[in-house]
């Protein structure tokens, strides 16, 4: 026979222990009472969770004698049945806040007037189960309380990134206006940092409220006028909605502000891309790379060599976009984007079959499954009419991108042979 008993703290469990099992001198190793020993009881356990609810829990094992059955009916009859295992409550699916706040409040005690740490920390524990199992609402619900009683435990120990986790949860689900709430709430428990700010801005460009991004980036930069990544969400957010003129505008404002700082140079690269002003953007790329105090192996620096490399070779300035797709593949040499660029840019301009094929095998040798680096493959085998090795790559391309059309016309040219190949072009 074993029973297993909630507490919402250790010190109600000791206190059980010893009103209820006489237990004065407790000696506990390894989560096991060794003494005292107590009679009709084999063992006494400490656990933290029983069945994935957590808890102060204990587990009693009692003997099969008389004695031991004796005992178990006797504690049986005193237990508050709420607190066995199976009547503890733990809710599964979600309930209205009313009775979920009355249902917690009993079995924690929220509400005692003298506060108790353990009971909070578990209480809060439960949450984050329930928000690991997707139980959304529930979660939401039982942070209610915690602002409604006791603000302060979330914002110890930055808790309050939980709220942020529970947003990005009622995203997944599409509650956009749920995960919105949750950002809010993060924002008020954490009023003198820029981060829920930012948290938000980017909640609503990645799910198209670029309106509503734009007026809180306006709003935060008040407080924070020099935040980067504020000044860069503004900008994408303007871009998003075609309103690349004000963009530029509140771009070069902050340069003749901070006309030192490569990234605001390298945003505005970014934007005049965008725009299709490649000439103009490779200055700025050019600008915030003279600025990069050192040209070392890092994301920023292999950003602007990708800006550069890209404008040069929209302006067809090609041998240029290869020199900085290189400086590109030094930092990462298994960049699949970059490969298959070089290897395009051999194929399509610069009429150098054994530079295309060179980068485009490297680029199967790193990413072999991927399917458009089979297909450029294919190509290049057409064209040096080695067309084993082509229909090779091309079925296998096919398998890989059975909806891209290039692949069946390349394949059905290959089984013609009769007519122009028409090579489309990647990038």
């Amino acid at each position: 026979m074993k029973l297993n008993i909630f507490f919402s703290n250790n010190e109600e469990r000791l206190r059980f222990i010893k009103a209820q099992l006489k237990g004065d001198k407790i000696v506990v190793e390894e989560n096991k009472m060794v003494s005292p020993v107590l009679q009709g009881i084999s063992s006494v356990k400490f656990k933290t969770t029983i069945k994935g609810v957590p808890g102060y829990w204990l587990e009693l094992q009692f003997d099969k004698s008389s004695k031991g059955k004796e005992v178990y009916n006797k504690l049986l009859g005193k237990m508050d049945k709420n607190t066995i295992e199976e009547n503890v409550f733990y809710p599964r699916e979600a309930l209205g806040y009313r009775e979920l706040e009355s249902k917690w409040n009993k079995k924690y005690n929220l509400l005692a007037e003298e506060y108790n740490e353990d009971s909070w920390g578990l209480f809060y524990k439960e949450l984050r189960t329930h928000l690991r199992d997707k139980r959304g609402e529930v979660t939401f619900y039982g942070l209610m309380i915690y602002l409604k009683y006791n603000p302060f435990y979330l914002k110890r120990y930055k808790r309050f990134y939980i709220f942020e986790e529970l947003a990005y949860h009622f995203e997944e689900e599409g509650n956009l206006g749920k995960a919105i709430k949750c950002l809010k709430l993060h924002q008020k428990l954490q009023p003198d940092s820029v981060e829920p700010y930012l948290n938000m801005t980017s909640f609503y460009i990645i799910n198209e409220m670029e309106d509503e991004a734009i007026t809180l980036c306006k709003e935060a930069l008040k407080k924070y006028p020099d935040n980067k990544y504020l000044i860069s969400n503004l900008v994408l957010a303007l871009s998003n909605i075609g309103n690349h003129d004000y963009a530029v505008e509140f771009i070069k404002k902050t340069i003749k502000k901070q006309s030192g700082n490569p990234y605001y140079w390298k945003m505005m690269g970014d934007l005049l891309y965008e725009m299709e002003k490649n000439t103009e953007a490779i200055d700025c790329y050019q600008k915030a790379l003279s600025q990069t105090k050192e040209k070392k192996n890092d994301e920023f620096t292999t950003d602007l060599y990708h800006g550069i490399a890209s404008a040069y070779y929209e302006v067809e300035e090609f041998e240029d976009a290869v020199r900085y797709y290189e400086k590109v593949l030094s930092h990462y040499p298994a960049d699949g984007f970059v490969l298959l660029s070089l290897s395009q840019i051999y194929l399509y301009n610069l009429k150098d079959l054994k530079l295309a094929l060179e980068y485009g095998e490297m680029l199967l040798e790193k990413v072999p499954e991927n399917g458009y680096g089979q297909y450029q493959v294919g190509l290049i085998y057409l064209q040096m009419e080695q067309y084993e090795k082509a229909k090779w790559h091309l079925y296998k391309a096919r398998r890989m991108l059975p909806n891209y059309e290039p692949v069946t016309e390349a394949i059905q040219y290959l089984k013609q042979l009769k007519r122009p190949l028409q090579i489309n072009n990647l990038v």
